[in-house]
């Protein structure tokens, strides 16, 4: 199985777990089936970020139990949903 991390510097990291080895393979990561997503980074969740949005806009995402939705927080208070994947740049969500 496989873990992913957002580091403080906004950067996104696959390891394989138990083994704690940093998969960097893009082909290998992209075949990756994941069983929950929390993360704010990746192609897959692109359409999150606001047009001119700064790197701390965005705070949380968690997909919903079915892998259909992303729900977002953000700096603005507001809480978004959007289709999951979302990887249309700069998708307004539904509220």
């Amino acid at each position: 199985s496989y873990l992913q991390v957002s580091t403080g510097a906004y950067k996104r990291q696959v390891h394989e777990v138990p083994l704690g080895k940093q998969i960097t393979d893009p082909a290998l990561i992209e075949k990756i089936t994941w069983a929950t997503w929390t993360s704010i980074l990746g192609d897959e969740v692109i359409g999150i970020w606001p047009r001119n949005a700064d790197k701390a806009d965005v705070n949380c995402a968690c997909v919903t139990h079915t892998g259909l939705n992303i729900v977002t927080g953000d700096d603005f208070g507001l809480v978004k949903l959007f289709d999951f994947p979302c990887t249309e740049k700069f998708v307004s969500g539904c509220f």
